[in-house]
């Protein structure tokens, strides 16, 4: 049976990835599960608490998905990969969306959060490192550090972009996770200059299985961007 904890949680990141944290109280969590303020103030005194919370459910999934390969990597190893990230950008997507607010809103968080990042490109770079030498990718020391970090860059704030550009997404579940969806066909777009072998075969395959629409820019404002003669919009 599922604790009351665990239920607040669960029904918290529903209200919060719907509705987005800013619009949600702790009054609209009680009143979700059917429990009083304060059964549920028992279990988490506020709702920083509860974003806290939330934010460790997510590090644990995110960094053991990154757990360091054993042998040699393959195409459909990075497919598991992209897999992963997508269900926990997707699971999780309230946090990015609102991630400078939760940050500034709590010190102990946004420390945790900063050890959090750093271990990411830790183990980002060692799986990189693993894909280089399993000849997935070509690309030196300094370019591998650079598609690291950007990776990471993209990841976290692809989020806030869509909520930012198209807030009729969070409304909309299917049009939300394929914008989503979308954002890992942005992380094989930085990664192709460098693909190879196997990889570089079944490239269309990949962007294939992610990509919600030809045009990125069309998809992310809801139109097609129409410019004028001078290149301006």
């Amino acid at each position: 049976m599922t604790s009351t904890k665990d239920r607040i949680l669960e029904t918290s990141l529903s209200l919060f990835n719907r509705q987005g944290e800013r619009n949600v109280t702790t009054n609209h969590i009680a009143d979700a599960l059917g429990i009083s303020p304060g059964n549920l103030y028992y279990h988490f005194r506020n709702k920083g608490t509860i974003v806290a919370a939330l934010f460790d459910r997510y590090q644990l999934q995110l960094l053991a998905l990154l757990e360091a390969p054993q042998g040699p990597l393959s195409w459909q190893v990075k497919v598991h990969y992209f897999e992963g990230l997508l269900a926990s950008m997707w699971q999780y997507r309230f946090f990015h969306r609102d991630l400078s607010h939760f940050l500034h809103a709590d010190p102990a968080l946004a420390a945790r959060y900063q050890q959090f990042v750093e271990t990411v490109l830790v183990r980002g770079t060692v799986i990189y490192e693993e894909l280089r030498s399993s000849g997935i990718l070509a690309l030196d020391d300094e370019q591998l550090q650079g598609l690291m970090v950007n990776t990471w860059v993209l990841m976290s704030s692809w989020a806030a972009l869509i909520h930012g550009l198209r807030p009729d997404a969070a409304a909309d579940e299917g049009l939300d996770e394929r914008l989503m969806r979308h954002g890992v066909y942005q992380i094989i777009c930085l990664e192709e200059p460098f693909l190879k072998g196997e990889a570089r075969e079944h490239l269309a395959e990949m962007k294939a299985r992610y990509r919600a629409a030809d045009n990125t820019s069309e998809l992310l404002l809801g139109h097609m961007p129409r410019l004028d003669r001078t290149g301006s919009e």
